[in-house]
């Protein structure tokens, strides 16, 4: 059961219907940073590759990785049933080689092993507790020599930048959306999330075990890296 008090889950289920429409309103190059995500997957593109996606939404990712990696089997998991169902639909073609998972990534048990675990703008909604806990879980999940690849937001280290990539966001958000539905994003943005980091991700990446951690695209406060076991 959904937890109805969490403030990710409330804000996500005001948005939930038109979240396709809007996510590029509310993620900065959000095509990029998905497809950047896909690109770093140094494998071939008949690989038979074992993919988990945490907070896959409505499989706009995961139809990213079909295309590169046509003979995957993806496994997606979001909180939220009607993302579940959104993505089931946009994914029909696919139907035989998904696996479509309503939970929590925060306090799932991982059954298996993946070749590969990709996260796209999800795991900032975590508490930095929860990030510790989620990336043991990740490690321990993967595969020897499988990688972790997350595009999220993130925290600048330095203080005033960290300022000045907040007012280029908040602009963005007041460029693209209004009345209530900006002050329900904004809310989201400046309140509820709680963005890391990269220092304090890649040490606790290598804490838990990652051998290898590489930024390989950032813009503002949005960043994408690299992490192999």
């Amino acid at each position: 059961m959904e937890d109805q008090n969490n403030p990710i889950n409330i804000h996500f289920s005001k948005t939930i219907d038109d979240y396709d429409i809007i996510a590029d309103c509310v993620v900065m190059k959000n095509d990029e940073l998905h497809e950047v995500i896909v690109d770093s997957l140094q494998y071939h593109s008949h690989s038979n590759l074992d993919i988990l996606d945490l907070g896959s939404g409505t499989a706009h990712g995961m139809l990213l990785l079909f295309k590169k990696f046509p003979l995957a089997k993806i496994t997606g998991v979001d909180f939220s049933h009607k993302m579940i169902q959104n993505a089931r639909k946009n994914l029909m073609a696919y139907i035989d080689r998904i696996d479509l998972r309503k939970d929590d990534f925060n306090t799932m048990v991982f059954d298996k092993q993946f070749d590969v675990i990709v996260s796209a703008v999800a795991i900032h909604n975590s508490s930095h507790e929860q990030k510790k806990l989620i990336f043991e879980k990740i490690y321990t999940g993967l595969k020897n020599n499988g990688v972790f690849v997350n595009g999220d937001f993130i925290e600048a280290e330095d203080q005033q930048i960290n300022e000045e990539y907040k007012q280029i966001y908040k602009n963005y958000l007041e460029n693209n959306l209004s009345g209530n539905e900006l002050q329900v994003w904004l809310k989201h943005a400046f309140i509820d999330d709680k963005p890391m980091r990269l220092s304090e991700q890649f040490k606790l990446l290598k804490t838990v075990g990652f051998k290898e951690i590489n930024l390989v695209w950032q813009f503002n406060n949005m960043a994408v890296y690299v992490a192999k076991k």
